[in-house]
């Protein structure tokens, strides 16, 4: 589980750059790409709100369908489920104050991420490739290389590929959901850090939206997740940290 008070994590908050409003706005225009719906709120709900905020431009794409965190249901097919979290992922931006955001769903199956070296991976590359040609970005976020899902592996994978496709070539930087539990955390040789305690509020209605997730909604699958509350606790931490991808 998330250790919010790790030594990891304070040995990431002694040495991270606070990032100031200038500094923030030359990440921007930027692309964030998300493993799963909730991901976005857990990760960097910070980073979106503040950015909305500020009135900076941002696209949105979710990696995964999400079509997995409940099985055996008999009454949420797979299908429906899908339809749902994509539902819940837009109201959470909505939640979050990005109402402006561009979102693109990637829709690959929750759980069995596509290798490297796969057609499929090829086409997500070249879709994001076109959906942000001509627009300027600036950077590209995602879930830290280092994280224990491969889905949110997966989505560091995508984005390495895509900034090397672009030129200019856009920053890189990882944002962590799941990473915190991590002691080689403490080995990162630099983080940024964001002051954004103004959008707690936000972060935990954008993360309430996730209804499959932190409620009882599906309570007739067979397997069933539900976000623990050391991971949901994460919408309420005062800064969010991100680690940059040399």
């Amino acid at each position: 589980m998330i250790a919010l008070g790790s030594d990891a994590r304070a040995a990431l908050a002694t040495r991270a750059h606070a990032l100031s409003v200038a500094e923030l706005r030359d990440f921007f225009p930027a692309l964030v790409l998300v493993p799963h719906p909730d991901d976005e709120t857990l990760g960097c709900g910070g980073l979106i709100a503040t950015s909305a905020s500020l009135g900076l431009p941002l696209k949105l794409a979710f990696l995964t369908d999400g079509g997995s965190s409940h099985l055996g249901s008999p009454t949420w097919t797979r299908e429906r489920l899908v339809r749902t979290r994509a539902r819940e992922a837009r109201a959470a931006v909505r939640g979050l104050g990005a109402d402006q955001c561009e979102i693109d769903f990637l829709r690959w199956p929750d759980g069995e991420p596509h290798s490297r070296d796969s057609a499929r991976f090829e086409q997500t590359v070249r879709r994001l490739e076109r959906w942000v040609s001509g627009w300027g970005l600036s950077s590209i976020w995602a879930t830290w290389a280092r994280e224990p899902h491969a889905d949110h592996r997966a989505a560091a994978a995508v984005a390495d590929a895509l900034a090397q496709r672009l030129s200019p070539k856009p920053a890189r930087m990882s944002y962590l959901v799941w990473g915190w539990q991590l002691p080689e955390l403490a080995e990162a040789p630099s983080a940024s850090r964001l002051a954004c305690a103004a959008a707690i509020g936000r972060r935990r209605r954008a993360l309430a939206c996730h209804r499959t997730q932190t409620s009882g909604l599906v309570h007739d699958a067979a397997e069933g997740f539900c976000i623990p509350p050391e991971l949901a606790a994460l919408t309420d931490e005062p800064d969010e940290y991100y680690l940059p991808c040399h």
